[in-house]
């Protein structure tokens, strides 16, 4: 029964992965420039998601913490979720900045700069 579950989970990952594989042959990744142009095009796309999930993330820990206060377990789940929410949200904005940094300090892909979400 457990290799039946492997294989289902198996063949789910490959058929999910599958449209990411068939559009991996448009990056043409021969140069750092593309390469960090690809790299800074995925961080454009996934950090603001990231960030927003991050953010409900932290949400929830503030809820935990007020609405239990009279539990102390409960109080410390939702503090730990608070600062793990932090720090989360603090690496996402530096490796989306450093990836920024590095295509500015090598002249590379002038025109492509990371984008703020809106509303």
């Amino acid at each position: 029964m457990k290799k039946i579950k492997v294989f289902i989970g198996s063949l789910v990952s490959l058929l999910t992965l599958t449209p990411a594989l068939a559009l991996a042959q448009n990056l043409p990744l021969s140069n750092l420039d593309s390469f960090l142009s690809a790299f800074q095009n995925l961080m454009n796309r996934a950090i603001p998601i990231l960030i927003g999930l991050a953010v409900i993330v932290f949400l929830w820990g503030v809820l935990l913490f007020v609405f239990n206060a009279s539990d102390p377990e409960k109080r410390k789940e939702g503090r730990m979720m608070m600062i793990w929410s932090i720090i989360g949200i603090v690496v996402m904005v530096s490796v989306w900045g450093l990836v920024y940094f590095v295509n500015q300090s090598f002249g590379l892909n002038t025109a492509s700069h990371p984008t703020y979400p809106t509303i």
